[in-house]
């Protein structure tokens, strides 16, 4: 049987980014995409949930969904009918780090696409009725969601190795306390404070050029001012102190979430490509070497993982995964040897090899859609990436060695600093996870708060 030799590493040519700025100071990136009749328009706020006004987390994401809800000449069905009529997609989002408007349409009915996203940006109204409908809806799903252990362990998590004061550690979705304390005044404030050309850019990708866009977009976008200075920034306390065990208590639950981790670093850190690799090993891909432990090994679990979130500010690492409940305080035990081993001994040269090629076959299939690519743009610009920052990518992948690896494992892997929380049943647990050596267990309500 002859088996295949290995095919080269797959040279990838991006299209031109061409730039552009509206009368009113709004940046525009466009690429020319002329596969397919599509256009991708696609909006970046500079303002996410980080900028949440103290005590109303949950803020900035209902303005984003409130923007559908109704503008001045159209209410929230005649928006969907609209939209639903030229067959479109169109959507407002809002995460930790930015804001998003993303319409997707044919290049045929772009001047009414482009019509229908800007008349939803510039032209408002947040009726109240929506408001109420819409902060309702949202109250449920946080009540629902503390059924949801998964859920649970994860904003917990954040609570507890951010603090109670700094904006991740705080769900964008907000909590009970905080959602049902909003106003529409409070949603009219945030989007006057934080909406503006001054602090967005505009991104175009598909099926059109500069020359017919431009004075589509000066027609309904020019025109928007908003504020006049950029968001100020937020004072940015000194996440938790790092280390501890927590545990919220699920009564008869036959499972375990777990949570290891702490703060670690930001998007733009130099050590992207060397941490990515590592974590992929870690446990980034099904054949990592935390799950090959705890679930084809020993069968504690489905599925198991490490991730860096790469934010503006240091995101969290996190080791998380649903457990056996009888083996929680052996599944947490072998989670810290594995991330200690990675620590001390960082990877192999094999290891690294089918890591690499992991993400380099997932980053050549990045780009075929105007979506993907208008995704790319978007995170040069929200986290400030250099603009070849996709043309470098196979290269500077290829240039990662395992003392690279070594490096970032020894600074970002210590376990010393590290905070283990376990969603589980309390009674069958605080013993055990009490005897692992990593200090006293705090116990936590649903919301990751102490109880004592």
């Amino acid at each position: 049987m002859n088996i295949p030799a290995p095919q080269p590493v797959p040279h990838l040519v991006l299209p031109p980014v061409q730039k552009g700025t509206l009368s009113n100071g709004l940046p525009l990136w466009l690429v020319e995409q002329h596969r397919n009749p599509q256009v991708v328009l696609s909006i970046v706020l500079q303002s996410g949930s980080f900028f949440d006004p103290p005590g109303k987390s949950g803020t900035a994401s209902l303005t984003a969904e409130l923007l559908e809800s109704g503008t001045v000449s159209r209410d929230a069905l005649a928006i969907s009918e609209s939209v639903e009529f030229i067959g479109a997609t169109l959507g407002f989002r809002s995460g930790a780090d930015g804001t998003f408007g993303t319409l997707l349409t044919l290049s045929r009915h772009l001047d009414v696409g482009i019509g229908l996203f800007a008349d939803l940006l510039v032209h408002p109204v947040f009726p109240q009725r929506e408001f109420d409908r819409l902060r309702t809806q949202r109250l449920t799903s946080l009540v629902q969601m503390k059924d949801r252990a998964a859920s649970v362990a994860t904003n917990a998590f954040m609570r507890v190795i951010y603090g109670d004061e700094h904006p991740y550690g705080v769900d964008p979705s907000g909590t009970e306390e905080s959602v049902g304390g909003l106003t529409r005044e409070d949603i009219l404030r945030f989007y006057g404070d934080h909406y503006a050309p001054s602090d967005a850019t505009l991104i175009v990708v598909g099926d059109t050029t500069m020359e017919e866009v431009v004075p589509l977009l000066e027609k309904e976008i020019g025109a928007w001012k908003g504020g006049e200075s950029r968001a100020a920034p937020v004072p940015l306390p000194e996440p938790a102190s790092p280390g501890g065990v927590y545990l919220i208590d699920k009564p008869g639950a036959p499972q375990s979430e777990i949570r290891i981790g702490r703060p670690a670093l930001s998007r733009n850190t130099p050590d992207y490509f060397p941490v990515a690799l590592m974590n992929r090993v870690l446990g980034g891909q099904f054949s990592s070497r935390i799950n090959m432990n705890l679930r084809e090994k020993r069968g504690y679990t489905y599925g198991a993982r490490s991730s860096f979130m790469l934010l503006k500010h240091p995101g969290p690492f996190m080791v998380s995964g649903a457990f056996t409940g009888a083996k929680t305080g052996d599944a947490a035990e072998q989670l810290f040897l594995e991330i200690d081993a990675m620590h001390r001994e960082g990877v192999t040269e094999g290891e690294l090899e089918f890591s690499r090629k992991g993400l380099t076959g997932a980053f050549a299939l990045s780009f075929e859609t105007p979506y993907q690519v208008a995704a790319a743009i978007q995170n040069i610009i929200l986290y400030g990436l250099p603009e070849d920052y996709y043309e470098r990518y196979i290269g500077d992948l290829a240039a990662v060695t395992p003392a690279d690896v070594s490096r970032v494992a020894r600074t970002t892997l210590d376990t010393s600093a590290m905070a283990l929380l376990v969603v589980a049943d309390a009674g069958e647990n605080r013993g055990v996870l009490g005897s692992l050596g990593r200090g006293p267990v705090v116990e936590l309500d649903s919301g990751g708060k102490r109880l004592r």
